[in-house]
This record gives structure tokens, sequence and C-alpha cells, in this order.
């Protein structure tokens, strides 16, 4: 064992925050007088892309009542990696006084200098229509 495990939720945190860029996300079809005909919330998702796919190879024209609805978004973490760029000196402690009302029972913890990663995330969009997936990403772009 390599001694009291603690879980600080950092990952989960991250891959919530990346979600929550893409939360609203919208598009409107418009019929040929240009006029407003559906507007749909874009769906977001956490998984691999291929799981995606298998399911459009299996129903290529997406005749059958299913789970998934087009356009969807998606994402997922593609790389963790140490990065020795951004790396501190190992040896220097943070200090934290523990917030109590009573100065006896005041504590100082210490931690050392956090590692540094990098998180890579790949976002894909799948679309039926090509106008559906250009809106998509022009509101991802700028």
């Amino acid at each position: 064992m390599l001694g009291q495990t603690f879980y600080n939720e950092s990952l989960r945190k991250t891959v919530i925050a990346f979600g929550s860029l893409f939360n609203d996300i919208y598009i409107s079809r418009k019929d040929s007088s240009g006029a407003d005909v559906q507007t749909l919330k874009v769906p977001l998702a956490y998984g691999p892309k291929q799981k995606f796919i298998i399911r459009l190879e299996a129903d290529p024209g997406l005749d059958r009542a299913i789970a998934i609805t087009l356009p969807r978004l998606g994402f997922e973490i593609s790389g963790l990696e140490y990065d020795p760029s951004r790396k501190l000196n190992r040896i220097i402690k943070r200090k934290k006084v523990s917030n109590t009302a009573d100065k006896a029972l005041k504590q100082m913890s210490t931690q050392y200098s956090p590692v540094p990663y990098n998180l890579t995330f790949e976002l894909f969009v799948m679309t039926k229509n090509s106008d559906d997936g250009i809106q998509i990403v022009e509101q991802i772009l700028p």
C-alpha cells in the first residue's frame, strides 16, 4: 500500500469544465424562404467516437428508433503527459494554517509543489447534414 488514500477529483473537475464549454450550442434549420423551422440544442456526451461510429455503421440509414440522435457533440481524454517545462523545485513546500477559532488547536499543514501534467482532449462533431456541422463549428471556433 502507498499510505493514506485520497481522491481530490482533479481529473473529474477538469473533464466537467471542458464539457461545460460546449453545453449551450444550438442549431437552427430553415426552410427555402429563410424562416426558422426548427431550433435544436446539440446534445453533448463523454465517450470515444468509435462507439458512435460503430452505431452508424450498423444502421447507415438511421431508420431504426435508437438512443443516438444527430447532430451530436462528443469528447474524450486523448492524452495525459508530464510537462517538465513547468516543473518547480521539488523541495518547495506550500504551507497552510488550519482555520479554527481556538489558537491552541491551529495546526500548520504542508504540501510539496504539485507536479505539472498536460491533459489533452479530443472533441468531435457528428451530423447528418453538412449545414448542421458548419453551424456547430462556427459557434466553437470563435
